[in-house]
């Protein structure tokens, strides 16, 4: 690992041990910490939280807001037990292993109440222009992510020509950006006739009210990712030390049995195919 990503790595390690500090009361019981991408947080809260009602000496404690790279980074200081990675593991980020996932639809959604459809050959066109409109004739009012976040390369990847489009809307000076998930939403739901690229996790567990538009016809629900109907999905990659401790072996198998499955389904998620 290179001196600035130890740097890095021991800024969120910091981070972490300030947040515990902060939520955390002095306690005897096993402790299971988590961290991740923003979008999957509420989501962890409530796995923990039905893991901890079964396992009377547990607490889980899910610390928001360090994203995909701050939480690998706590996890390879110890600082964390487990993260939810909105991305693949790096080669340098040595010692940790991907050991479970999950899959969220993912998709476009609009403070616009009738967003309408899209084809799927048209999305980065319409995304691009500065003079889409909505069926209301109103302006589509993009929102944009920071380049270094995972959502803008999944985002960039999952409809033809849309990693150039963002680079496109990126050169104007009038298009916002929200720096991690929650301000996402938040911006999206205050400005009228937004546009952005969210998980259904999130819009279902954050309760958003927020429109998604279809794609060639098709909505993002858990139904029509499982028939194929509806290809596009976020995956959450659980990420953990390549001899992961008891209680983080424990609270993934529960993550993986049928309780853990019906609370994923409730959240919009799937359990990933084996």
């Amino acid at each position: 690992m290179t001196k600035s990503c130890l740097r890095k790595s021991s800024f969120y390690a910091l981070a972490v041990l300030i947040a515990f500090a902060a939520i955390s009361p002095v306690v005897a019981a096993e402790m299971l910490r988590i961290g991740g991408t923003g979008s999957a947080t509420v989501l962890m809260e409530r796995l923990g939280a039905a893991f901890a009602a079964r396992e009377s000496d547990v607490k889980v404690a899910v610390v928001p807001g360090l994203g995909s790279s701050g939480a690998i980074a706590a996890t390879i200081d110890g600082a964390l037990d487990m993260a939810v990675s909105g991305r693949p593991l790096k080669p340098d980020e040595a010692g940790l292993i991907e050991v479970f996932a999950v899959r969220t639809p993912y998709g476009l959604v609009s403070s616009n109440p009738k967003p309408g459809d899209l084809a799927r050959d048209d999305v980065a066109g319409f995304y691009a222009s500065s003079n889409s409109t909505w069926s209301d004739g109103s302006p589509v009012r993009v929102i944009l992510r920071p380049r270094s976040e995972s959502d803008t390369t999944l985002l960039g990847q999952t409809f033809p020509g849309m990693a150039a489009a963002i680079d496109q809307v990126r050169t104007r000076m009038d298009v916002p950006l929200a720096a991690t998930d929650q301000d996402n939403l938040e911006m999206a739901k205050a400005i009228q006739g937004s546009l952005v690229g969210t998980s259904l996790a999130q819009m279902v567990t954050e309760r958003h009210q927020l429109r998604f538009l279809t794609i060639d016809g098709v909505e993002p629900t858990l139904e029509n990712l499982e028939s194929g109907d509806y290809p596009y999905f976020k995956p959450l990659r659980f990420v953990v030390a390549d001899r992961p401790a008891p209680l983080v072996q424990r609270f993934l198998a529960f993550v993986e049995s049928s309780d853990g499955e019906k609370l994923l389904r409730h959240a919009g998620c799937l359990q990933a195919a084996r």
